[in-house]
């Protein structure tokens, strides 16, 4: 009556780990620093340490006149809890599918939970950046050198804040499309690259900034983000993943069980701008 499926769950837990990193939109604001290979054991919590700025003595004349004061190194660290957001990672897959498709028909009902789990990461974390303090812009660009306008005031704001290289940006999908039309027309004739990137459909990274795509319904009414990763962290955990072939309760599906949390933290909010449609009162 009941199938015998043996799944090798630590691969599982790497496949699930794959598919939910490359579904989420929210995963690419994180520091890839702390994003581990696949974890399942040890304490969810991450701590962050950030060296804070020194000073620097300054001579008056040639000659140093007085002892020099030596800077003293201080750090200040922000624990991130990976617990924030647990989720029940549980599916049911009917047994009347025998053989080799049992297998098959586990892997499809988990790429539909990897789905609905990268979505709530995404709407959990979006909320995050949100409920965040930070810098709004107003993003409202009409033409194609507006768009490159705006991009460069915003690479100029986090410069001016000591923030330099890696500047990303991540659009609704409504507005992404046209921030992919706008520049497809400049750079198209402005560089060969650019124009092999256009050929090739490429346009994720346009003056030196890096931009993708994010579900318009996890923005809660934000256009998107410009930011640099130091700005968040995070990771998924797995405290646990077992498999029953007939438990109790459920008499004649297969059934896989998993308990995941998911957390994140903004550590450095000066590094994120929030993009708007008009600047808030």
């Amino acid at each position: 009556m009941y199938a015998e499926v043996n799944l090798d769950l630590q691969a599982f837990a790497k496949r699930v780990y794959d598919s939910i990193l490359y579904q989420s939109t929210f995963y690419k604001f994180l520091n890839t620093n702390y994003i581990g290979e696949l974890r399942q054991t040890g304490s969810p919590v991450i701590e962050i340490a950030k060296t804070n700025a020194l000073s620097v003595n300054v001579r008056e004349t040639k000659e140093i006149q007085s002892g020099l004061t030596p800077a003293l190194t201080t750090y200040t660290h922000t624990m991130v809890d990976l617990t924030e957001l647990p989720m029940d990672y549980s599916i049911r897959v009917p047994l009347v599918v025998s053989g080799s498709d049992i297998t098959n028909a586990i892997q499809d009902a988990a790429d539909l939970e990897d789905s609905a789990i990268a979505k709530q990461i995404d709407t959990y974390g979006y909320g995050k950046l949100a409920a965040a303090t930070m810098d709004e812009f107003e993003w409202a660009p009409v033409t194609s050198d507006d768009y490159i306008k705006l991009l460069n005031n915003l690479r100029a704001k986090l410069f001016n804040k000591d923030i330099t290289g890696d500047y990303r940006i991540g659009l609704g999908a409504t507005e992404y499309a046209n921030y992919v039309s706008a520049l497809t027309s400049v750079l198209k004739y402005e560089t060969m690259s650019g124009r092999e990137g256009v050929d090739m459909g490429i346009i994720a990274v346009a003056y030196g900034i890096s931009a993708f795509e994010i579900n318009d319904n996890v923005l809660d009414g934000t256009i998107g983000y410009f930011f640099n990763p130091i700005a968040v962290v995070g990771d998924t955990f797995f405290s646990a993943f077992v498999q029953h072939n007939s438990p109790q309760g459920y008499p004649g599906y297969y059934v896989l069980e998993g308990n995941q949390m998911f957390g994140a933290e903004v550590v450095r909010p000066e590094a994120i701008v929030r993009l708007v449609d008009e600047i808030s009162a």
